[in-house]
C-alpha cells in the first residue's frame, strides 16, 4: 500500500505549513496499528490539506493516496478519512475565504510580493479545481459513508456528493436513499442543498 508515495515531488509541493515533505509520513501513519498515532495523522492532515476549509496543491496530490486507504479493508477508521476525503471536496482557497474581511489589506499585502489579488484567486482557483478533480475520480467510495454512524461524516460526504453534478444520475439515487432515513438536522440539510444541485444539474 502507498508504494507510489515517494515518485511525488513533495518537497516541491505546498500545503497550509510550507513544504509538504511530512505528508508521506503522515498518510502511512494512518494505517498504523497505534490508534494515537493514527489520530494525531488525521488531526495533522486535517491541518495541513484543508486549513481553516483551505485546499492546497498538495491537498490535490495526496487525495489519491487517502482513496487508496479508504477502500482497503485493513485500514482502521475508515470513516474518518471519508469525512476528510469529503470535507477536502468541499474546500475553498485560502484567499477566497479570508481577503473578504479585508480585501484592501489583502491587496497592499499581495502588491508588495509583486502580485495580485485577481492572479492569486486564479491560481487558488486551479488548485480548487485540481482537488475537486482528484476526488471525483473516486467519489462514489463516498456514498457509503451515507449511512455512517456520525452525522457530521453524513452530512460531510452528502455536501460533497453535491459538488459533482456530471455524476447526478449516479449520485442521486444514493443521496434521496440516504434522505428517506436521515434525522439529523445537518445530515438533513446537507442532503437537501446537494440533491437540489443534482436535480437542477439533471433537468
Amino acid at each position: 500500500m502507498l508504494n507510489d508515495l515517494a515518485l511525488v515531488p513533495w518537497h516541491s509541493l505546498r500545503h497550509a505549513f510550507g513544504d509538504a515533505t511530512d505528508v508521506p509520513r503522515l498518510l502511512r501513519a494512518l494505517a498504523s496499528p497505534e490508534r494515537e498515532e493514527r489520530q494525531t495523522a488525521l488531526k495533522e492532515l486535517f491541518a495541513c490539506l484543508l486549513h481553516q476549509g483551505s485546499v492546497y496543491e498538495a491537498t490535490a496530490r495526496a487525495v489519491p493516496f487517502l482513496f487508496e486507504l479508504l477502500v482497503d479493508p485493513a485500514t482502521p477508521e475508515r470513516n474518518w478519512l471519508a469525512f476528510l476525503l469529503a470535507s477536502i471536496a468541499d474546500g475553498q482557497g485560502y484567499l477566497k475565504i479570508h481577503t473578504s474581511l479585508d480585501e484592501q489589506r489583502w491587496r497592499q499585502l499581495l502588491a508588495d510580493r509583486g502580485t495580485t489579488l485577481e492572479a492569486e484567486l486564479q491560481r487558488e482557483d486551479e488548485v480548487v479545481r485540481a482537488v475537486r478533480i482528484a476526488v471525483g475520480r473516486a467519489v462514489e467510495q463516498l456514498a457509503p459513508f451515507l449511512s455512517d454512524s456520525q452525522s457530521e461524516i453524513r452530512a460531510a460526504v452528502a455536501r460533497a456528493l453535491g459538488q459533482y453534478p456530471a455524476r447526478a444520475s449516479e449520485l442521486l439515487p444514493q443521496l434521496e436513499a440516504a434522505e428517506a432515513h436521515e434525522t439529523a438536522t445537518d445530515a438533513r440539510e446537507a442532503l437537501r442543498l446537494s440533491l437540489a444541485k443534482l436535480r437542477t444539474a439533471q433537468a
